[in-house]
C-alpha cells in the first residue's frame, strides 16, 4: 500500500516581516460588555485613522499597526461620546500599554482578521469563478480566516465553505411577502461592509420617512457607501432592526440562506465538496495571502520541521473492535452480520419487543417496513416480536388527537411506540413547537420510549437499521460495547448545559444540565439531569454536584467530556467536589465547530480524504482530529473535531477516549463524527430545559436516541 502524508490548510505566519504592533486596554464603567465595545471601536478607529485594528477578546486589549498618541485618542473619544452611540456611553479611556505585547494568538487573529483584510477582494474575486446559479439564489464559495498557536508560533487557517444567497436584497424580498413580520428571523449581510458576518432580523422597525428615522440614521458614524444609501432610499423602504440593536434600511442587506431556510425558499440543495476540488480552491487562495509574504506553507507531515506535529491513530492505541454476544469482536462495518451469528453484547431478559406503530401519515403504506422490522428483529436476531394492536392512524394530525391516540397505545403496554411522521415535523426546533415535540412530550411524560422514523424513510434499508438499533438500545438491550475498555479511567461522562432565557424575567435564564454516564467499556451507566434557574453565566455548584452524585463518583477516576468550552469556574467547583467525595476528574472539551480540515495525499499527486483517526496536534494540550470514516461514495471532505484536555490528562489518553467512544452510538450502524458522550448533546439539553424529558431526572434507557 502507498504511503499516506497528512497536511493541513494551516499556515505558520512569518513573524519576521509583520509590522511592529501597539497595544491598548479600555476601561469601561458598569457591568457593559466590554468585547462589544471592542469590536465597534475597532471599525471606528479604521474608519477614522484608517491601518489595520483589532480586538483580542482573549486578552481584552486593542492591536494596531497604526498607533496613536494620548491626545488624537481622547479627542476621538469626546467625538464618540457627543455623537451619544448607546455602545459607547459606557467607555470612559482607551490608554496605550507600551509594556504589554501581543500575546501569539493576539497576533495570530491580527494577521488573519486585520492584516489579510487587505486581499479579501482579491480572494472574493477568484471564489467568484466558482458561483453556481440558480433559480432564486447562488451559491457562493466564501474563505474563512482564523488564528491559532501552532506548537507556540503563531499561524492563520484558510478554509472555504458554501454558502447560499438569495438572488435579491432584503428590500426586493420583502415586496414579495405579504407580513413584514415574516422577515423576523432571516440573517442578513451588509452589502456595505464585506468583511461582516450575519446578522439575525429581530424587529421590523417601520418605514424610512416615518418618525425622522432617516434624520437618526444620517446621524451615526457610517462609510460614505452607507450614508449614500441611506439618502437616496424611498421614503416607502423598510428599516429593520438586527441583533435586538442595529437599524438598517433593508436596501443595503443582502439574504443568507441557512439550513433552516430551505422550506421557506423552496431549496433542497446538497452542498458538499470533494478533497481534492478543495485543496485546489485553498491553493490559489494560498497563493494570494503568500504575496504578502506574512505566511509560510502550510504544516505538512512530509515536512521535517512539522512531522512531529501529526500521530497516527496507532500511536495513541486506537482499535475499533467492538464486544458483541459470545464475546466476540468485531469490525462496525459488520455490526449486523455479527449480531445475527453472536446475538446482542447484552439482551434483555426476554428477548421479547412489543411494538405499537402510530402512523401520522396514513397515505403511506407500511407493509415493507414491518416485514423489515420482522425479518431484522425476528428472524435475524431471534426476538420474540409482538405488535400492540392494530395500526393506529391519524388523519391531520393535532396535539389532542395525538393524546388521545397516546392513551388508547399505553393501555395496550407496549415496551415502544413507533411513530411514523411527517417530513415537515420531524427535528425538534429551539423556537417552535412542532409535532415531534407533541410526540416526545406525551410518550416521555407517560415513562414510555417511542422511535420516529419520516415518512419518506419508511422503505430506506440504512434507515430503518438504524431503527431496529434504536429500538434494541431502547428496550432494555445493549447491543455492544468496546472490545476494549478503557484503562485509564473508571467513568467517561458526558456533559452539557442548554440556557435559555426567561421572557417574564430579564436577566434570568432557565438552565438543564445533563450527563450521560458510560463505563470503561462505554456501556450506558446512568444519565443526569438536573434543572435550575440561572442569573449570569455559570452553573451554580449545587447543580452541578447534583450531575455528580457522590453514590456514582465516589473513588473513581472520571473524565468529563465536555460538548464545547469548559467555563472555568464550572471546571473549579468540580475539582473541588471532587476533593470532597475522592474522585479524581479530568477534563476534556470537544469542540466540533470551525475546525480547520486535514487532508492526505497517496503517492505523489493524488489528494484524498484524511482518513479516521488523523491527528494534527497543536501543542502539548489540544489537536485536530478526524472522527469520520466517510465511504468513497460520499463527496464531501470530513470536518474534524477539535479535542483540548486540561492538564495534567494526557493529550493521546483524551484523543482515544473521544476517539473510541465514536463506535458506540446505537442510533447509527454507520459511527458518527462525534464521541457517544456529547454526540446531540445540545439538542438533548435543549429538549430538556423545554420540559421534554423524562419525568424522573435519573435513567438508564437512551431515551434521546
Amino acid at each position: 500500500m502507498q504511503e499516506i502524508h497528512l497536511f493541513t490548510e494551516i499556515f505558520p505566519i512569518n513573524t519576521e516581516v509583520l509590522p511592529e504592533l501597539t497595544t491598548y486596554k479600555l476601561k469601561v464603567s458598569g457591568s457593559d460588555n466590554v468585547d462589544e465595545i471592542g469590536y465597534a471601536l475597532c471599525y471606528r478607529l479604521k474608519t477614522k485613522f484608517r491601518g489595520h485594528w483589532y480586538w483580542a477578546e482573549e486578552g481584552k486589549y486593542l492591536l494596531t499597526d497604526k498607533p496613536q498618541d494620548e491626545e488624537a485618542m481622547n479627542n476621538y473619544l469626546k467625538e464618540l461620546w457627543e455623537k451619544r452611540e448607546e455602545v459607547f456611553r459606557s467607555l470612559e479611556t482607551i490608554k496605550m500599554t507600551p509594556a504589554h505585547k501581543a500575546s501569539a494568538q493576539g497576533i495570530a487573529n491580527f494577521v488573519a482578521k486585520a492584516l489579510l483584510d487587505d486581499v479579501v477582494p482579491v480572494i472574493n474575486k477568484s471564489l467568484l469563478q466558482h458561483q453556481q446559479k440558480r433559480t432564486n439564489y447562488f451559491i457562493n464559495l466564501k474563505c474563512d480566516r482564523r488564528g491559532w498557536v501552532i506548537d507556540g508560533h503563531p499561524a492563520v487557517s484558510i478554509s472555504i465553505r458554501s454558502e447560499l444567497e438569495h438572488k435579491d436584497d432584503l428590500a426586493a424580498y420583502a415586496a414579495t411577502v405579504q407580513n413584514a413580520k415574516d422577515l423576523i428571523g432571516l440573517h442578513v449581510l451588509d452589502k456595505t461592509k464585506p468583511f461582516e458576518s450575519s446578522m439575525e432580523i429581530t424587529e421590523i422597525v417601520g418605514k424610512l420617512g416615518e418618525d425622522g428615522r432617516r434624520e437618526k440614521l444620517l446621524k451615526y458614524d457610517t462609510s460614505s457607501a452607507m450614508r449614500q444609501s441611506i439618502e437616496n432610499a424611498p421614503d416607502d423602504e423598510l428599516v429593520v432592526k438586527t441583533k435586538n440593536r442595529y437599524d438598517y434600511i433593508s436596501s443595503v442587506l443582502k439574504i443568507k440562506i441557512r439550513n433552516t431556510d430551505y422550506a421557506r425558499f423552496g431549496i433542497s440543495e446538497g452542498l458538499q465538496i470533494p478533497a481534492d476540488q478543495r485543496v485546489k480552491i485553498i491553493v490559489s487562495i494560498a497563493d494570494i495571502i503568500k504575496k504578502t509574504k506574512f505566511v509560510r506553507d502550510a504544516y505538512a507531515s512530509a515536512r521535517k520541521e512539522h512531522e512531529h506535529l501529526f500521530i497516527t491513530k496507532d500511536e495513541i492505541g486506537y482499535t475499533d473492535q467492538l464486544k458483541i454476544g459470545n464475546n466476540q469482536k468485531i469490525s462496525p462495518r459488520d455490526l449486523f452480520s455479527g449480531m445475527k451469528r453472536n446475538g446482542l453484547y447484552k439482551p434483555s431478559n426476554n428477548k421479547q419487543i412489543r411494538i405499537a406503530i402510530l402512523n401520522m401519515m396514513p397515505q403511506v403504506p407500511l407493509e415493507n417496513l414491518r416485514n423489515a422490522l420482522r425479518e431484522n428483529l425476528g428472524t435475524q436476531l431471534e426476538y420474540n416480536l409482538l405488535q400492540s394492536g392494530e395500526i393506529m392512524s391519524i388523519v391531520q394530525p393535532s396535539r389532542a388527537k395525538l393524546e388521545v391516540a397516546i392513551d388508547t397505545l399505553e393501555e395496550k403496554k407496549p415496551d415502544i411506540i413507533l411513530g411514523i411522521i411527517p417530513e415537515s415535523n420531524y427535528l425538534p426546533d429551539d423556537e417552535e413547537w412542532t409535532l415531534y415535540d407533541d410526540l416526545k412530550d406525551l410518550t416521555l411524560e407517560r415513562n414510555l420510549q417511542s422511535q420516529v422514523i419520516v415518512s419518506k424513510n419508511v422503505n430506506n434499508s440504512y434507515i430503518i437499521n438504524n431503527v431496529v438499533l434504536g429500538i434494541l438500545a431502547k428496550t432494555g438491550n445493549v447491543p455492544y460495547v468496546l472490545a476494549e475498555a478503557i484503562t485509564y479511567a473508571d467513568l467517561i461522562v458526558g456533559l452539557d448545559v442548554s440556557r435559555r432565557k426567561k421572557g417574564n424575567l430579564p436577566g434570568t435564564t432557565n438552565a438543564a444540565g445533563m450527563a450521560r454516564i458510560y463505563f470503561a467499556n462505554g456501556e450506558l451507566m446512568r444519565y443526569n439531569i438536573r434543572e435550575a434557574m440561572l442569573e449570569g453565566e455559570i452553573i451554580p455548584p449545587n447543580v452541578l454536584r447534583g450531575i455528580f452524585p457522590r453514590s456514582d463518583f465516589a473513588n473513581k477516576k472520571i473524565i468529563v467530556h465536555r460538548d464545547g468550552n469548559l467555563p472555568e469556574p464550572e471546571k473549579e467547583v468540580l475539582m473541588k467536589w471532587g476533593d470532597e467525595i475522592n474522585a479524581t476528574f479530568y477534563f476534556v472539551e470537544v469542540i466540533k465547530s470551525g475546525c480547520p480540515r486535514l487532508y492526505a495525499t497517496m503517492g505523489r499527486e493524488k489528494v484524498i480524504k484524511a482518513p479516521k483517526g488523523s491527528i494534527f496536534t497543536f501543542g502539548e494540550t489540544e489537536a485536530l482530529l478526524v472522527s469520520s470514516e466517510f465511504p468513497d461514495s460520499f463527496k464531501a471532505t470530513p470536518q474534524p473535531i477539535r479535542v483540548c484536555t486540561h492538564p495534567p490528562f494526557p493529550l493521546k489518553d483524551a484523543l482515544h477516549s473521544v476517539l473510541s467512544l465514536t463506535l458506540l452510538h446505537y442510533g447509527s450502524v454507520r459511527p458518527p463524527r462525534l464521541p457517544v458522550t456529547t454526540y446531540y448533546a445540545d439538542k438533548i439539553s435543549s429538549m430538556a430545559s423545554r420540559g421534554l424529558r423524562p419525568e424522573a431526572r435519573d435513567g438508564k434507557v437512551p431515551y434521546w436516541l
